[in-house]
């Protein structure tokens, strides 16, 4: 023990890039079950059935951000500060447990009373089952997982608990009437799992409900999370409610698996920045602006060398990836993943300045404005662009939302001295990007089918923009290189 009372053995700093593995490990895995699910559920449900599930989903998805608040967000940039001293960490996980669970009784009221409306007769048992994942979120105090670094837990039970879904799915999802089962098993995957965490983060501190909440304290940054998280939700989640208001439930399926597509890709290259947060929030505690500012640099980079060759190969692939993952039934909706993709680059790099800039530096009041902005803009938008081009409007909407937050939160952090980057370092990029271009070009000279095509396509482009690299002496993957070889030569 450490001190007098209440102390504990510091911490050591978990490895970013074990953390960053394993979380782009999660995230890998939440590409693989879709790869298998989805092509087997958007066959069997069908698009007006699919549709259903999804527009439901996108109601019970504003009620969960309700319940939510921004605890999660508030509490892995506070609670890193002190998870080494026992009492305080105890009194700040306790009271934050408690402002969620009064949140989420709110929730749940809230939601009651939309049910009774007529509006949503047809949507009330699915939505009903959906609702489940609110509370199961709640008692799941996932953000002290992440406090403490704990991602080797947290990829563990997403993947055993996917495994299970899937096995659950093939054995009881079989015709298009089986949806609410099949919302059962989803609500299990996503959020059941959590139930888990009620005896696992007794190993870091017992979490209880007290009347001594620092109500003053807490509230206003929560509530600044949450406002932000809202406008983050609205022009995620609009576009296929407004979708499922303004053209049909089948449009609404299609979308959805382009979205779901977009969305899958985007978590996978938001891994990296994820497990950084409470690295960079402590580095600000602690005054170690350098270590910030080297951290950012290295993130922005790593962000950058991926994105760009990810997304061109995404927009040259879109059909393909559609037809495998969907069917002829979806295709009509390869021409608003292209869209998608493109707005891949500037939400990765919205999330940078936003999630690794501003929120450390406690400037969330700035990312608010922006995602206010692009929530507004996404909505009003949305009112032209869904009645006349369908859902490549929708696409269209989320594209503009996630350049207008880019360009907002890129101003801001300019402002506030944020480490610029390179101009040599991005021509790198682009220049390397060509050869996916090239490759994709070359595959399909060879590729006599979708998986083929698709398949020969990622193995040559990441070859070719590998070996570009190499050639171009990227600085990130030289270092990442030396360091790969260096462990080899040592193990030897």
């Amino acid at each position: 023990m450490k001190g007098s009372k209440g102390r504990i053995v510091l911490l050591k700093y978990k490895s970013l890039k074990i953390n960053a593995a394993l979380n782009i490990t999660k995230q890998l895995c939440q590409v693989l079950f879709p790869l298998i699910s989805i092509p087997y559920v958007t066959r069997v449900l069908g698009t007006d059935n699919y549709g259903v599930f999804n527009y439901g989903n996108s109601i019970v998805s504003y009620f969960v951000l309700i319940a939510a608040l921004g605890i999660n967000s508030y509490a892995i940039r506070e609670g890193v500060a002190f998870r080494n001293d026992k009492e305080k960490i105890a009194r700040f996980v306790s009271e934050i447990f408690t402002i969620n669970i009064i949140s989420t009784f709110i929730s749940y009221s809230l939601l009651m009373m939309l049910l009774v409306s007529p509006f949503l007769t047809q949507y009330k048992r699915i939505i009903a089952i959906q609702s489940l994942s609110i509370i199961l979120t709640t008692i799941g105090t996932d953000w002290i997982n992440t406090i403490y670094e704990d991602f080797v837990y947290i990829t563990i039970r997403y993947i055993i608990f996917q495994m299970l879904s899937l096995a659950c799915m093939f054995v009881f999802v079989h015709k298009p009437d089986d949806y609410l089962v099949y919302a059962v098993i989803v609500v299990g995957a996503q959020a059941g799992a959590n139930i888990l965490n009620i005896f696992h983060v007794r190993k870091y501190v017992h979490v209880r409900l007290t009347k001594e909440v620092e109500w003053k304290k807490h509230l206003r940054p929560i509530l600044v999370f949450f406002a932000n998280i809202v406008a983050i939700t609205i022009y995620v989640n609009s576009d296929i409610t407004m979708l499922g208001i303004m053209r049909s439930d089948s449009e609404v399926g299609v979308y959805t698996l382009a979205s779901k597509i977009y969305t899958i890709v985007k978590q996978i290259l938001n891994a990296i920045m994820v497990v950084t947060l409470p690295r960079l929030s402590l580095f600000i505690k602690k005054g170690q602006k350098n270590e910030f500012n080297s951290l950012l640099m290295k993130i922005e980079k790593t962000v950058l060398f991926l994105v760009f060759p990810a997304t061109i190969g995404m927009i040259f692939l879109s059909r393909q990836i559609v037809l495998i993952a969907g069917g002829i039934e979806y295709l009509m909706g390869s021409d608003a993943l292209k869209i998608l993709s493109f707005a891949i680059i500037f939400s990765l790099l919205a999330t940078f300045y936003t999630s690794c800039v501003l929120v450390p530096l406690k400037l969330e009041k700035y990312v608010l404005t922006a995602t206010i902005v692009s929530a507004i803009a996404n909505v009003l938008l949305n009112f032209y662009f869904i009645p006349h081009y369908g859902i490549n409007g929708a696409a269209a909407t989320t594209l503009i939302s996630e350049i207008i937050v880019f360009i907002i939160a890129l101003t801001i952090s300019l402002k506030n001295g944020k480490p610029k980057l390179e101009v040599s370092y991005v021509i790198k990029i682009l220049a390397g990007s060509v050869m996916v271009i090239i490759s994709c070009f070359f595959a399909s000279c060879l590729g006599k089918t979708d998986w083929s095509y698709t398949a020969l396509s990622i193995i040559i482009s990441v070859l070719a923009y590998f070996g570009f690299e190499f050639l171009v002496r990227n600085d990130i993957l030289l270092e990442e290189s030396r360091k790969v070889l260096s462990k080899i030569r040592n193990k030897l």
